[in-house]
């Protein structure tokens, strides 16, 4: 069981919000960091999905470039969602991602749910700001569903299928104290290139009280 988030449609920050049009239960839209072509989303309401479209040379290192769909909020979140890449061609290492994010900075610390083009799946996570990013690869190839959770400060990272239940693959700790930014986000991993990915059902929660967590 889980508690639904009662999100306020507006832009929490202007100076990074892009207007967009309908970003259905999120609240702005960015280009995070240096991309050649200004992201887009269409959401379609009848279908549930999200069409993403963005530039960016990657994620990674100590700083990112990316098209980021958030809401910014506070406490334990689950982001779950079904991913699709629109195109079989592009780098190896383009990006769907489950993302959470301290700021909007290119260097901000992070956490993120990512499936790559070429199947891998990994937990990407930058600690410090503008330090440099880390992640934990797991034994799973192409997983359609994916599920990033936040209980205080233990990501986890969940895999499956559609229409099937997830599975855990693992956790990182980290410390994004505060509210954070939730969201959505694609890389090509080509500063020239655009990354096309359908999000559909997506769902963004808070999860239910546990009597005991990680860390305890």
């Amino acid at each position: 069981m889980f508690k639904k988030i009662f999100l306020t449609f507006g832009l929490v920050n202007s100076m990074f919000a892009q207007g967009t049009g309908n970003v259905g239960i999120f609240e702005g839209a960015s280009d995070v960091g240096e991309v050649a072509k200004r992201g887009s989303v269409a959401f379609d309401s009848a279908k549930g999905e999200y069409r993403m479209t963005g530039g960016g040379a990657n994620i990674w290192g100590k700083h990112d470039d990316f098209y980021f769909l958030w809401s910014k909020i506070s406490g334990d979140i689950t982001l779950t969602a079904t991913v699709r890449f629109e195109s079989k061609a592009g780098q190896p290492h383009r990006k769907a991602v489950l993302m959470i994010r301290k700021e909007l900075e290119p260097g901000s610390p992070h956490v993120d749910a990512t499936v790559h083009g070429n199947g891998l799946a990994a937990l990407l996570y930058r600690e410090v700001a503008d330090d440099v990013s880390r992640s934990v690869q797991f034994p799973v190839n192409g997983p359609t569903r994916i599920r990033l959770e936040r209980r205080g400060n233990w990501y986890t990272f969940y895999e499956g299928t559609a229409g099937q239940p997830l599975a855990e693959a693992g956790s990182v700790q980290v410390d994004l104290s505060g509210p954070v930014y939730a969201g959505l986000a694609v890389c090509p991993h080509d500063a020239k290139a655009e990354l096309t990915v359908v999000f559909t059902d997506v769902v963004l929660e808070h999860p239910a009280p546990v009597e005991s967590s990680k860390g305890k």
